[in-house]
C-alpha cells in the first residue's frame, strides 16, 4: 500500500496547485468537510467510482443541508433528472472534488494489492501505532483501539473464507482519503476536518476501520515531508453511527459525482440514463474545481493519471484528454 500511496500522490500534483488556487480567498486555520460515496461492483455499471468533496464550513451544517434538501430532495439513483441546483453547488467557491475511476476488470486492483500484501502491511502499522501512542500520549486511549481492529483485521485476512474484495475496497478508500487530507493540510493547515462517509460494507467492517486507516495513512505521508503538527482534528461521521445525523442531504453531492463517473463509458462518452449528462457536461467539462484520477491495474503494475473533459462545440459534445 506504501507504493499506492506515492503513486497517488504523484499522480495528485496538478490537481494539488487547482485546489490551491480554487481556495486561495480563504485563511488558514478554517474548519472543512470531506464528503464522500462510492459506486462499487454494481454489474451494471463502467466503472467503480469513489468520490469526495472537499468543502469550506462555510455555514452551518443545517443550513447547508437545508439547501441541498431544497434542490435536490433525493440522491441520483432516485431521481429522474439532475438537480441544477445541486450542480451549482458543486461548482461554487466553497467546493472542489477529486473523483477516482478504477477500471472495472482490474477487480480493485486485485493483481497489485493481494493478500499476501495486504496480510504482510498490516505488522507495519501495528509497529507505526506503537510509534504513535509513544509519540502522542494523550491520543494513547485512541490509538489502542485501533491496534485492536488491526489486529481483528490481521486474523480476518489469515482465514480461508476472508473477503478480499473488501479489504482492497478498505485499502482504496482511505489511501484515496488521505492524499486529500495531506494537500489540505499542507495548503490550508485546517484547524477541523468532519470526514462524512455514506454507509458501505467497508465501513462497517472491523468498527470502522478504514476511517483508522486513512487517518493513519495521512500521518504516514505528511511525516516523510515534515514535522508533524497537532493539528487537524478529526471528526468522522457515517449516517446515523451516533443515532441521531443522517447526513443524507451533505452526501448527495459526491453521489451525483461518483455516480455519473460509474456510468459513464470510456472513451466514448455514453451513458445509460440522460440524468447523468447534465452533471457531466455542467460539472466534469472544463471544470477548474472537479478533477478526475483514473486508476488501471494489472499484474504487477498499477497506472494512475488524470482526466480531463473539454467541450467541442456549444451542443454540450465533449472530447477526452488525459495526463499522467
Amino acid at each position: 500500500m506504501y507504493d499506492v500511496l506515492r503513486l497517488l500522490d504523484t499522480s495528485f500534483r496538478t490537481i494539488a496547485a487547482d485546489m490551491e488556487q480554487w481556495f486561495s480567498p480563504y485563511p488558514r486555520g478554517a474548519a472543512w468537510y470531506v464528503v464522500s460515496d462510492y459506486c462499487i461492483a454494481d454489474a451494471r455499471k463502467a466503472n467503480d467510482a469513489f468520490s469526495y468533496v472537499i468543502a469550506l464550513n462555510h455555514d452551518t451544517q443545517a443550513n447547508i443541508a437545508e439547501y441541498i434538501a431544497a434542490v435536490a430532495p433525493s440522491d441520483i439513483k432516485g431521481s429522474r433528472s439532475a438537480s441544477p441546483g445541486l450542480i451549482s453547488y458543486l461548482r461554487s467557491p466553497v467546493a472542489f472534488s477529486v473523483s477516482y475511476i478504477v477500471e472495472r476488470q482490474s477487480k480493485l486492483l486485485r493483481d497489485y494489492i493481494t493478500d499476501e500484501n495486504i496480510i504482510a502491511s498490516l505488522p507495519d502499522l501495528r509497529e507505526l501505532i506503537a510509534l504513535f501512542k509513544r509519540d502522542s500520549p494523550a491520543a494513547v486511549p485512541y490509538f489502542q483501539l485501533v491496534d485492536k481492529r488491526l489486529a481483528a483485521f490481521e486474523q480476518d485476512m489469515k482465514r480461508r473464507n476472508r473477503n478480499s474484495s473488501l479489504a482492497r475496497r478498505i485499502h482504496l478508500c482511505a489511501a484515496f482519503a488521505a492524499i486529500l487530507f495531506k494537500h489540505l493540510d499542507a495548503q490550508k493547515a485546517p484547524a477541523f476536518i468532519r470526514w462524512i462517509s455514506d454507509r458501505d460494507a467497508m465501513f462497517d467492517r472491523h468498527d470502522h476501520l478504514t476511517f483508522d486507516l486513512a487517518y493513519i495513512y495521512f500521518q504516514l505521508l505528511r511525516s516523510m515531508t515534515s514535522e508533524v503538527p497537532d493539528r487537524p482534528r478529526f471528526e468522522f461521521g457515517l449516517p446515523l453511527m451516533d443515532g441521531i445525523k443522517e447526513y443524507a442531504e451533505l452526501i448527495r453531492l459526491p453521489d451525483y459525482l461518483a455516480g455519473t463517473l460509474a456510468d459513464l463509458t470510456l472513451p466514448a462518452l455514453e451513458f445509460t440514463h440522460n440524468k447523468f449528462r447534465p452533471v457531466f457536461a455542467d460539472v466534469f467539462v472544463n471544470s477548474p474545481n472537479n478533477a478526475v484520477i483514473e486508476v488501471l491495474g494489472s499484474q504487477g503494475k498499477v497506472t494512475t493519471r488524470r482526466v480531463g473533459f473539454s467541450a467541442l462545440s456549444p451542443l454540450n459534445a465533449a472530447h477526452l484528454f488525459k495526463g499522467s
